[in-house]
């Protein structure tokens, strides 16, 4: 089974095709779980880093607050999709986004707490997310230079 048909499958299982994507209108979370998991494979993104943004928002995030998965079935998440894709996704869901990825600065956006995170690839699964929620990236200069030569 290809990682893009686990992860489709494993969303639909969690629901994520029947909760709706607050920043498109007609859209539902897992297509957009989808769509960034693409996005990232066709910028380059390792398989670990794409499966990490095609799960970005499974724990809800600072911006989407809707959980998908509890923090108590990370295990199972690791299981299925390797654990730094877990990983990159958990700690996708507790940083200041995208401020924190942008100033370099990022820490836990309910307590305040400097995060020791990857990044680098943090801020690539951000671009993506940023795309595919139509956000123009020219606000955001150090996260628009992770796509631009």
């Amino acid at each position: 089974m290809s990682k893009r048909h686990l992860l489709f499958t494993a969303l639909k299982r969690l629901g994520a095709f029947r909760k709706m994507h607050q920043s498109h209108v007609g859209r539902t979370l897992g297509e957009h779980l989808v769509n960034t998991y693409d996005d990232l494979l066709r910028m380059g993104a390792d398989e670990d880093v794409a499966l990490g943004g095609g799960l970005h928002s499974i724990y809800g995030t600072s911006v989407f607050q809707t959980v998908t998965v509890k923090p108590e079935q990370r295990p199972i998440i690791a299981g299925l999709f390797g654990e730094r894709a877990e990983q990159l996704a958990w700690d996708f869901s507790r940083i200041n986004r995208p401020d924190g990825l942008e100033s370099g600065d990022v820490r836990d956006y309910r307590t305040g707490e400097k995060l020791e995170v990857d990044i680098e690839a943090l801020r690539l699964i951000e671009v993506a997310n940023l795309i595919d929620n139509g956000v123009k990236l020219a606000k955001y200069p150090n996260l628009e230079r992770m796509i631009t030569p």
